[in-house]
């Protein structure tokens, strides 16, 4: 068993947090929090913009398309921060979704969301790990069976039953469950590479 140091806010509770499209961001307690979809409720309007070449209407447009995602972003981040004395998060690339499902990955803004709860967590004195993502999707949470959905045809399965245990998982919060594992594995290690995720 893993021991951690008493927080300021009295939480030595962890959570796993996987970062994804459909939802930004989804914890190992099972809440999931809708990404933005910012881009999508102006888009129309950059459309007309771009057509018309107006130039300082489309600068105007995506400067708002920025500052309400972060302001969603700032409002939602806390939340988890102030819950949690261990935030684990998958180190998806932002950059990767971005170039294989561009406009949905803009608006999930995963590095966004992974800066912004590392520097919550920090300020709060919770510890805060990157964690990879590989294969997290595929491992059951319950019994560690690799035999999750595999592949590109994978990421439309939202659940599947490991053939170990026969635990029915929702695919993304088993992630965010085996991401936490991993976090606490990290730890008990001392193998973290953040220096305020180092146990002490």
């Amino acid at each position: 068993m893993i021991e951690y140091l008493p927080k300021p806010h009295g939480k030595n509770v962890g959570v796993g947090i996987d970062l994804g499209l459909k939802d930004g961001i989804v914890l190992s307690t099972g809440r999931k929090v809708e990404n933005s979809r910012v881009f999508a409720r102006y888009q129309a309007e950059l459309v007309v913009a771009q057509r018309a070449n107006k130039a300082r209407r489309v600068a105007a447009i995506h400067a708002k398309i920025a500052n309400t995602r972060k302001d969603f972003l700032h409002n939602e981040t806390p939340k988890i921060a102030d819950a949690f004395g261990l935030i684990c998060v998958g180190n998806v690339s932002g950059r990767w979704l971005q170039a294989t499902n561009g406009k949905s990955a803009a608006d999930a803004s995963t590095g966004m969301s992974r800066n912004m709860l590392r520097y919550k967590a920090m300020a709060r004195k919770a510890r805060f790990v990157d964690v990879s993502e590989y294969l997290t999707t595929q491992t059951c949470s319950e019994c560690g069976a690799l035999g999750g959905p595999k592949g590109s045809a994978g990421l439309e399965i939202r659940a599947w039953r490991c053939g170990g245990c026969g635990s029915v998982h929702d695919r993304d919060v088993n992630a965010a469950r085996v991401i936490l594992r991993l976090g606490c594995q990290a730890l008990a290690e001392g193998s973290s590479t953040d220096p305020e995720s180092v146990p002490r």
